[in-house]
Formats: structure tokens, sequence, C-alpha cells
């Protein structure tokens, strides 16, 4: 017996780590805290519901537009993957504008059109529409 079945309460196994949160869910884990849940929450839903009916199909199909996307919010420098994150959903219509605090700054514009050509690359922009 493991000491996660012999402890006197259900403890609950959260996946952290983008790159391999396909896997976690699929060796079991409960689900996620994740930054990238900020864009993509429903793709992560929908990959925990797709191993859960054991669809690993539909949730590997999941994950590598998910892998994709991650690709280009932790590009180098890492410290910068949240406001990444942030213009992405500036891209999308979701924020009005990115803020980024001190001492960080505004990412770079070629860092902003990785994003912009992560989001159409997965679906989640078209090619058309004019980032902000």
């Amino acid at each position: 017996m493991t000491a996660l079945h012999s402890a006197p309460r259900r403890i609950a196994i959260l996946s952290s780590f983008s790159a391999s949160l396909y896997a976690t869910f699929a060796l079991g884990a409960d689900g996620t805290i994740s930054g990238m849940g900020s864009v993509v929450a429903d793709w992560q839903a929908q990959m925990f519901d797709a191993v859960q009916r054991r669809d690993m199909q539909a949730a590997s199909a999941l994950n590598e537009k998910h892998f994709a996307l991650g690709q280009a919010f932790y590009a180098p420098p890492f410290l910068d993957m949240h406001n990444r994150m942030k213009e992405a959903l500036v891209m999308l219509g979701r924020l009005e504008r990115a803020v980024v605090r001190q001492p960080l700054e505004k990412i770079p514009p070629e860092d902003r059109e990785r994003v912009r050509a992560a989001l159409i690359k997965t679906g989640l922009l078209r090619a058309g529409k004019a980032s902000a």
C-alpha cells in the first residue's frame, strides 16, 4: 500500500506542468493548476474529460494544440510566460490591454508575433484577424 492510499483522507493530485498535462491526466491526476488555463481552460477540461472517457485519440489531439501553444508561451526567457499569455488574451479579445508590472517589461514584437502565430496554428485566432 502506498502512502497515498494509506492517508486518512483522499488527497487530490493536480498537475501544473503544461508540457506533461496529458500524461499526468492519463496517469490519474485529478485536475490541473495551470497558468495556461487563463487562455485555454476549455481545452484542459476537454482533455481531462477525454482521458476520463478513455478517448485517447481526442485527448491526444487536444494535447497537440495545447503543446504548440505552450511552446510559444514558455519560450525563453521563461520569466515572460505570463506576459505572453496576457498578450494572447488581448489578441483573443478577452483583455483590453496587457498590463506588465515592473521590473518586467512588455514582450518584444517578435514574441507577440510568435504568440499570434501559435494562436492561428491552433485555431484560436483567424489569420486575417488583426491583433491589438
